[in-house]
């Protein structure tokens, strides 16, 4: 799935020729959407058999790691897998191997960079104080500023307009200030050297930034940090680091990874990037249930549904909620799913429903709640009955979260009816791992 993955760039590529590997499984064998889209690519499939070296690498490098390391690989396949189904449902298939590849190489370079220890400064402040790191953090920076580390975040102070900037700005900074949309906020942070002033816009929160060098009571524009493009969907900062000053970028994340990346303020400019990888552990917690008729209490089908939950969350795309079905109940399920995939049907091509929620208001409240293309049709038993289950992230439009929805439908009269829902959270657990990494380049849109 999508979930702010970012695609390596080619700089990622690893020394050794790709095509001197194959794929660390037998592609002869390939069963599943995610294995055939790896062998189909000759680009992945040497990249699959390069992170087989790698990870048996850190396996052996770092014995005491081994159990987060196995746990933490698990995690990354079933994200792999999740994004592959994401876009074979969505008909993007030539997108996948470019997409795909980016995901290998970030992995492998994270379990090299398991081997250069912590990170450069001003990141090296941050890995220190992770051992500190309260679980399920989502928070990074505030969490560990809590915990003492020496971190100081700069004030965010929304601006009418230009003249509330408390420094005179040069005619290039007013020019980039002037470009930029009306709702501005201004970053304060006592004794920095530099600064900036953003608007954000779109609905992917996209930010555009107008740097400045404080000299005096004079800003002057300079060139953004290497950090921080026309991201979306990322949040900006200016941060004291230990001693150093510096441009932080930290993205959305999800439950099992949050990317921070740094660029040292270096006299009257910025210095590399850095970027450290955290890999998290993550548990599933069953939000509510809710069936049919209106309202009705339904804890029997959360129970139910976290069983399926449990394992789809493994091994996220389609095929793995599947058994083999018999007689009448074969022929029964067959005709639902047929149902479901007509026109107008739960699972019809460009037509999605919202789960259902039979008028509860404790069901996934205040969470996305439309299925999108990766929503899945599988099995499901329910009370002694052989139902169509529907299993996917909770979307908006564009939007994907990592949570699950569940719900169950039965053919009657040749209509498809919802006959239960659950909602389930993925929930960030303890770190498992974290690592520097090659810093991508800023994303502009």
């Amino acid at each position: 799935m999508f979930k702010n993955l970012r695609v390596a760039s080619a700089a990622l590529l690893l020394a050794a020729p790709l095509m001197a590997h194959a794929a660390s499984f037998d592609c002869a064998k390939a069963g599943t959407p995610s294995e055939k889209a790896v062998c189909a690519s000759p680009k992945v499939s040497a990249l699959d058999g390069k992170l087989g070296d790698a990870f048996r690498t850190a396996l052996k490098n770092h014995p005491d790691k081994a159990d987060a390391l196995k746990l933490d690989q698990r995690h990354w396949l079933a994200s792999r897998d999740d994004t592959a189904w994401t876009y074979i449902s969505g008909g993007l298939g030539k997108e996948l191997v470019d997409l795909m590849a980016g995901q290998y190489e970030r992995r492998i370079a994270f379990l090299a960079g398991l081997d250069a220890g912590k990170p450069k400064a001003p990141l090296a402040v941050v890995s220190d104080a992770l051992p500190k790191l309260p679980s399920g953090s989502r928070d990074i920076l505030n969490d560990l500023k809590a915990q003492g580390a020496p971190i100081v975040l700069a004030k965010e102070v929304e601006m009418k307009d230009i003249s509330a900037l408390p420094y005179q700005p040069d005619a290039a900074l007013k020019k980039a200030l002037a470009g930029l949309d009306d709702n501005l906020t201004d970053r304060v942070l006592a004794g920095s050297p530099f600064s900036s002033a953003y608007s954000m816009g779109g609905t992917a929160h996209c930010l555009s930034e107008a740097p400045y060098r404080i000299d005096g009571k004079k800003a002057v524009a300079i060139d953004g940090p290497p950090v921080w493009g026309d991201d979306c969907m990322t949040n900006h900062l200016v941060a004291k680091l230990g001693d150093d000053y510096a441009a932080v970028n930290v993205d959305t994340g999800d439950a099992d990874q949050q990317s921070i990346e740094a660029s040292r303020w270096a006299g009257k400019g910025f210095g590399p990037a850095e970027d450290l990888i955290l890999r998290f552990d993550h548990a599933l917690k069953l939000d509510g249930a809710a069936c049919a008729p209106k309202q009705s209490p339904c804890d029997e089908f959360g129970t139910v549904a976290m069983t399926y939950v449990a394992k789809y969350d493994r091994n996220p795309q389609g095929g793995t909620l599947d058994r083999a079905l018999k007689g009448s109940e074969k022929t029964a399920y067959d005709a639902a799913v047929a149902r479901a995939k007509a026109p107008g049907g739960i699972a019809a091509k460009g037509d999605a429903p919202t789960l259902p929620d039979f008028g509860s208001d404790n069901l996934a409240a205040g969470s996305m709640t439309g299925y999108d293309v990766e929503a899945t049709l599988f099995p499901l038993t329910f009370r002694g009955e052989t139902l169509v289950g529907y299993i996917g992230h909770g979307h908006v439009g564009w939007r994907a979260n990592d949570d699950w929805m569940v719900s169950a439908w039965r053919l009657k009269d040749g209509k498809l009816e919802p006959v239960a829902s659950a909602y389930v959270n993925v929930v960030r657990g303890s770190l498992l791992l974290s690592a520097p990494v090659p810093a991508p380049p800023p994303e502009s849109h």
